[in-house]
This record gives C-alpha cells, structure tokens and sequence, in this order.
C-alpha cells in the first residue's frame, strides 16, 4: 500500500518547520478572537490545523487547542443556526469531527448520523433545486464530501443516492456532453460585467470540476445507476473537451457565450492545478487511465508554468502559493511524477520565502478584496500552515478531502466504500 513521504528534506525542511511554528503561535493568538464556527474560515479549520500539529509533533498543548477549538464550532451547532454548507455551515464542523478521529476523538462505530439524517431531509425536500446550487462550496457537491466520508452509515449512503440524482436534475445536456450552467444570478457582480447571461464554471471552487470529483467519489461509493454513471462519462468528456492544446495553460476559468477563452491564474478555486487534481480524483476512485493521463497533462503543463507567469500573489490555499505547493504535492505523492515534485518544492520554497515577519499573522497577510491577516483555513493562516506540513511530516494530509483533492494514493477498488 502506498504511504505518505515527506517531499521537503535538509534545509528546506527546516526553514518549512520554522514557519509552521511562527504560524502556531500567530493562530495561537489570533483564535482567540474568533467567533466564526466554520471549517472554511473559522474555528473548525483551525482545530484541524492544530489536530495535525500535535500529531506530527507529539505537542499536547496543540492537541488541547484543537479540542477547545473544536468545542467552540460543536457547540454552535445547538445554540445558533446555521447553513447545511461544506465551508461555512453545519456539515463542515460535523465532517471534521469525523475527520479528526483518532486525532482529537475516539473513533465511532455508531450508525446514528443526525447530521447524515438532515442531510437526507434536505435532499428529499418535494421543490427542486435550482440551476446554479451545485458548487463545493455552499452547494450541493459540499454534501457528498461530508457523506462519503461517513460511509458506511446508512444515512450517508442515502444521502449520496439522493445527492447524485439532484445534481443530474440540475445538470444540462450541452454540445454532446453533460454540464452544470452559473446562471447570471448565481454570480457576483463583477463576474455577471463578463458574462451577463450565465457561463459554464469550470473550477474547483464553485464550478464543474468540483462536481466530477464528488460523482466520481459516488460512482467508487456504488451508489449510480447504470445511466447516471454514463452522465458522470459524458461530463469529463465535455470538461476534456474544453482543454486546450499547443498553449502553455489548459482551461479557461469558465465557457461564455462568445467570450473567446482565456489563460486563468495558477490556483485551486479557478484554474488548471484545481481542474486537474479534481479529474484526478474521478480518475482514481472510477479507475480510469484515459482520465488520469488527461489529469497528469494538464497537471505537468501547470507544473511548468513560469512562476512569474502564475499571478500568485500571496501564500493562501485557495489561489496562493502554499495551494499550488499542496496540490502538486498531492499529485506527486498518487503519480510519482519527478516534474510534480519538483514544482512543488519550488512552491514550498516561495510559500516560505513569502513570510514578512512583522506583518499580518505570523509575517502573512492575504489577499480577499483587500490585505487581511485571516487566520482561516482555505485564504488564511491555518490553510498554509497545513499545506507545509504536508511537506515535511509523512502524515498524509486527507484534509485536502474538503477541496475535492484527495487523490487515493493508489486507484480503488470499483464499487468501494471507503
């Protein structure tokens, strides 16, 4: 069975572990001023941060903080409402309770699963869902993160059944093959300037690419249908059919009516190493060699894109540096591609190369729509501090689940459960 290595050796590893440590104690301080019980930005995340810290280091104190932070986000799921949504609402905190077992909680055997039963509630509801609700984020594709991953229960299994039929249902025939349509007000204002009548998002964040990865998660989960697995086919052939070739980049950021296709940055949320790693994850879990060579290209090409030319501006998960390291480390780490492993060693290095001691939290600031110190996991502190220590420790960092970027570092078995 293949395992975990840390990529990082010498001195990189070492200045790698001097930043992880001036980020504990920057989070250290910043959490206690944080209210938001989320895993996307709030406190959540930041137990997750701190769970794999005491791991990798055997430090009690972090281990200890991960508890009182993972208190604070249990508790606010009895005493405020909040959204069923992956990053900001209820089925985050629920998944990394899960997640973090054996970490911060015993393991369970329970089959009760209320957060799997509202889940059920919430995809058996009689109105339809809407056009655009099928992004990772805050939409449909976030559920069949936390349900997959609390398979073998029966709710998540019924929530996963339920899940792939709502997508479908908002899903279109397009050009041949099987998409998901942003409607214009699906979007923010500065995306409707350029596309006013809708696009098809290929991200990770909030498009397509998100979506192929949880329906390739459901296919190894055996939960489709003969004729919803052909869909799930006719979606990467669509998706792949978007790719361009002969360039130094693969993907637009979206398909608009005639809006001629555009190189995008070098990011998870919108651009080719989100697209890729989410292909790649389809590929493994429905253990397709077509998609998984597709997936390598558009990664290798990513790989060899010129720093200078990334329009990486600050260290972030999301769309900074210590993504870009992390995925490509992720795709290393299932390939064993040398060209991988070099960029994202190259990335490692400029994530740490990027502190400003002093500034922000821990000599990071980030970029939202102005400089902040955010402290939360996917554009903040706690996100590149995990992302380094999947550099240098040989815990294998499954966080990277709540990108829709787990690539199994070997294919599955078809129709598994995990």
């Amino acid at each position: 069975m293949a395992t975990w290595r840390p990529l990082l050796e010498g001195r990189d590893a070492e200045r790698t572990w001097a930043v992880i440590h001036d980020l504990a104690e920057g989070l250290r301080a910043a959490a206690e001023d944080l209210d938001d019980p989320g895993f996307g930005g709030g406190t959540a995340g930041l137990a997750a941060f701190f769970a794999y810290l005491g791991a990798a280091t055997g430090g009690e104190e972090w281990t200890a903080l991960a508890h009182r932070l993972m208190d604070h986000s249990i508790d606010a799921i009895s005493e405020r409402p909040l959204p069923p949504d992956l990053y900001e609402g209820f089925t985050g905190i629920a998944w990394t309770i899960r997640h973090l077992e054996g970490m911060l909680f015993e393991e369970s055997d329970e089959e009760d699963d209320p957060i799997g039963e509202s889940v059920v509630t919430l995809l058996s509801r009689p109105q339809p869902f809407e056009r655009g609700d099928f992004d990772l984020i805050g939409g449909l594709s976030g559920y069949g993160i936390y349900a997959f991953d609390a398979l073998p229960r029966p709710a998540a299994r019924r929530s996963l059944e339920l899940l792939v039929a709502r997508l479908l249902e908002i899903g279109e025939p397009v050009d041949g093959g099987f998409s998901w349509f942003t409607p214009p007000e699906w979007m923010p204002d500065w995306q409707r300037e350029e596309a006013p009548y809708g696009k098809y998002n290929l991200g990770a964040s909030h498009g397509v690419a998100a979506v192929i990865a949880v329906l390739g998660m459901c296919a190894a989960a055996g939960v489709m249908t003969p004729a919803q697995r052909s869909t799930l086919d006719r979606a990467v052939d669509w998706l792949l059919a978007q790719k361009q070739t002969g360039k130094s980049w693969c993907f637009a950021n979206a398909v608009i009516k005639d809006v001629p296709f555009h190189r995008d940055r070098l990011a998870w949320c919108y651009g080719d190493p989100g697209i890729a790693a989410a292909l790649f994850v389809a590929a493994r879990h429905c253990r397709d060699a077509r998609w998984e060579a597709a997936a390598l290209d558009v990664a290798r090409t990513a790989a060899r894109r010129p720093m200078e030319d990334s329009r990486v501006i600050d260290a972030g998960l999301c769309h900074g540096s210590a993504g870009l390291a992390h995925l490509f480390n992720r795709m290393h780490q299932a390939s064993g591609d040398p060209v991988l492993a070099e960029s994202a060693r190259a990335w490692f290095r400029y994530t740490v190369e990027m502190q400003r001691p002093g500034t922000g939290i821990a000599g990071y600031i980030f970029w939202e729509t102005d400089w902040k110190p955010l402290p939360g996991f996917l554009a903040g502190a706690a996100g590149v501090g995990l992302g380094l220590l999947g550099g240098v420790t040989s815990i294998e960092p499954a966080w990277d689940q709540f990108l829709a970027a787990r690539v199994p570092l070997e294919p599955s078995a078809p129709d598994a459960t995990p």
